[in-house]
């Protein structure tokens, strides 16, 4: 494997999260222990709009700076950590449940930000 793939499958894995939202908003937001309500339709909307636009600037990302990925890696490091920041300070505060998506998600996002360093340092 080597970052332009990796770049792909993060931007693809974001892609799939982004539909996951769009047709099964419900399903998503109970697997963290929250419910939908229309108070959370224009959030939620921004926010998948933010997602589909930074997973289309990483899957670009790789044909931009085609043989400049390595610059990208260290960046990518510190955003895929950011999730798992934000995640624990939401149970920490309380807002949202340990569930068990809370630590499969934060895997994910470790193992990418892992992944990003050492192929950034390749």
């Amino acid at each position: 494997m080597n970052i332009k793939l990796l770049l792909r499958i993060y931007a693809g894995l974001m892609a799939i999260m982004l539909l996951g939202g769009v047709f099964a908003p419900e399903a998503m937001m109970e697997g963290f222990g929250m419910s939908y309500t229309k108070e959370v339709v224009p959030i939620l909307h921004f926010a998948l709009m933010g997602q589909a636009l930074f997973a289309f600037v990483t899957f670009c990302l790789t044909n931009w700076l085609e043989a400049d990925l390595q610059k990208v890696a260290t960046t990518y490091t510190g955003i895929a950590l950011v999730p798992v920041l934000i995640n624990t300070y939401h149970a920490i505060s309380g807002l949202v449940p340990l569930v068990g998506a809370f630590y499969v998600e934060n895997a994910i996002w470790v193992t990418f930000a892992v992944l990003f360093f050492v192929y950034g340092k390749k």
